[in-house]
């Protein structure tokens, strides 16, 4: 099965998997403003971060922090009779130096964290959003999209095609997006700001719940991932994990899914008929 929402990274039409689904997109012009847009706030986004390098070597300094202490520390507990001889077996330069290392990974630390809030509180950021809701707002009303459409959250799929065209997907293996869900007759609508897709709802086999999750990048939420309702896992590297996730299994000229997180369940079951009613759990997708 291959990801409704899939793309190809760089791919030069800019096309989905499901472009057979494409009901309506938006035109030249505002494409355009939303490709500059989008420009913008990758450009905004690497600002308010650390160089990757450097990203890295924060984790790599708590790691080895972490593993110097917690030796050093079992050590001790292990022979009370060391204490008399920390200096000659070198438990208290071990203990020192990891405490040193951890103390400079959570430095550095703060400061990416205040270099993002700096740059997501200036006055460059508060426009590039102001002109991204103005911006949507239009893609929205050209793509026909109504005002109670239910915004919720669903997994893209990025991959890079390999010499041989095969796609192969980089980890973590989804990125989250926002979209918006309604029904337009017995369509089963799902647009972004690019384009609207529309899904007969004799084209729905079956909705499943998968038990082993998802890992993922981005979130679009106010409330913070790991706060009620949404209980997200995320880990030291910035990834997210959350289980189980549910997929619409859709049959076109081949067969597609619709992955979305256990959370936005509520909003997109109403706009399913009665796909929705029988719901059938694996242990993962095939």
């Amino acid at each position: 099965m291959k990801n409704l929402l899939g793309y190809g990274v760089n791919s030069p039409d800019e096309k989905i998997d499901g472009e057979e689904f494409v009901l309506r997109k938006i035109d030249g012009d505002l494409h355009l403003k939303q490709k500059n847009l989008a420009e913008e706030g990758a450009a905004l986004e690497k600002n308010s971060a650390f160089p990757l390098w450097l990203s890295l070597l924060k984790y790599l300094l708590l790691l080895a922090g972490s593993i110097l202490l917690g030796g050093g520390l079992d050590a001790l507990s292990d022979d009370e009779a060391l204490l008399a001889d920390m200096e000659a077996n070198g438990l208290w330069w071990i203990i020192g130096v990891g405490t040193a290392v951890i103390f400079i990974a959570l430095v550095l630390a703060l400061l990416e964290w205040r270099r993002g809030k700096i740059v997501k509180g200036s006055s460059a950021f508060r426009d590039l959003s102001e002109r991204a809701k103005k911006l949507n707002a239009q893609s929205y009303e050209a793509l026909r999209v109504p005002e109670n459409a239910a915004m919720v959250d669903v997994f893209t799929f990025p991959y890079q095609p390999r010499a041989n065209k095969r796609p192969t997907a980089f980890a973590p293996q989804y990125f989250l997006a926002e979209a918006a869900a309604f029904r337009e007759g017995d369509l089963f609508c799902l647009s972004d700001v690019e384009r609207a897709l529309g899904i007969p709802l004799e084209k729905i086999k079956r909705v499943l719940c998968v038990k082993k999750g998802a890992a993922f990048l981005g979130w679009n939420k106010e409330t913070p991932p790991n706060k009620p309702p949404y209980k997200v896992r995320t880990n030291q590297y910035g990834v997210h994990c959350v289980k189980p996730v549910y997929a619409v299994e859709i049959a076109g000229s081949e067969e597609f899914y619709l992955l979305f997180p256990r959370y936005e369940w509520e909003k997109i079951a109403p706009l399913l008929g009665n796909r929705a009613l029988n719901i059938e759990e694996v242990k993962k997708l095939s």
